[in-house]
């Protein structure tokens, strides 16, 4: 009995992180359509530029245009601290699945618990009000979100290597991220990265909770 509830709760844990990962990619896709225009480049761009514009400029209360930004700012916000939200029950279950060392589970949810965190800050944030908090966010989501993907990578490849390889394309992906923060890196390369980085992130959130 007790086993079949863990494994209860590990299957909702799974899908819990499947909806708030599929809901973010819906609600971000339909801020962006409210998205009052702007770029940190153009502040004369018409509406969203996929690759020029950050997803944290959704969620901005005014736009680089100069337009108040309330409806995408209210929809984007609430989708990523949901996101981040979800994120508690996705790393609650995901390392039974990867990880047999139970301390290394340990570790990992610890881990995951804090880059989800980091996300609901970003969330609760926006950018051009309360950019420090923002930045902080930004750092504590990608950071242990790096760890994780190691951590993953690293047991993936020796338990289930399809888990494995994608979380080696995760860590590849995110460390080049950190990397350009770390180096003070501006300019189109950076959106252009954090798309790669967000959407590889979802499918890799999806494709370990397909198990």
């Amino acid at each position: 009995m007790a086993e079949t509830q863990i494994k209860e709760k590990l299957l909702h844990g799974g899908l819990i992180g499947t909806i708030g990962a599929i809901q973010f990619v819906i609600f971000s896709a339909l801020a962006m359509v409210f998205y009052t225009g702007g770029t940190a480049w153009n502040h004369n761009a018409v509406g969203y530029t996929f690759w020029l514009n950050m997803f944290s400029d959704l969620g901005r209360t005014v736009s680089y245009s100069g337009e108040i930004n309330t409806v995408s700012s209210i929809i984007f916000n609430f989708a990523l601290t949901l996101f981040g939200a979800s994120l508690f029950a996705f790393y609650f279950a995901l390392p039974t699945t990867i990880h047999r060392n139970r301390s290394l589970i340990a570790t990992f949810r610890i881990i995951g618990f804090v880059s989800a965190a980091g996300m609901i800050l970003i969330g609760v944030s926006p950018d051009d009000i309360l950019s420090e908090f923002h930045m902080i966010g930004v750092w504590v989501w990608a950071i242990p979100l790096f760890i994780v993907s190691v951590l993953t990578a690293y047991s993936g490849l020796r338990v289930k290597k399809r888990y494995g390889l994608l979380s080696v394309g995760l860590a590849l992906l995110v460390g080049v991220h950190i990397g350009q923060g770390l180096a003070d890196m501006w300019g189109p390369i950076i959106p252009i990265t954090q798309k790669i980085v967000v959407y590889y992130n979802v499918i890799w959130i999806l494709y370990l909770n397909h198990r």
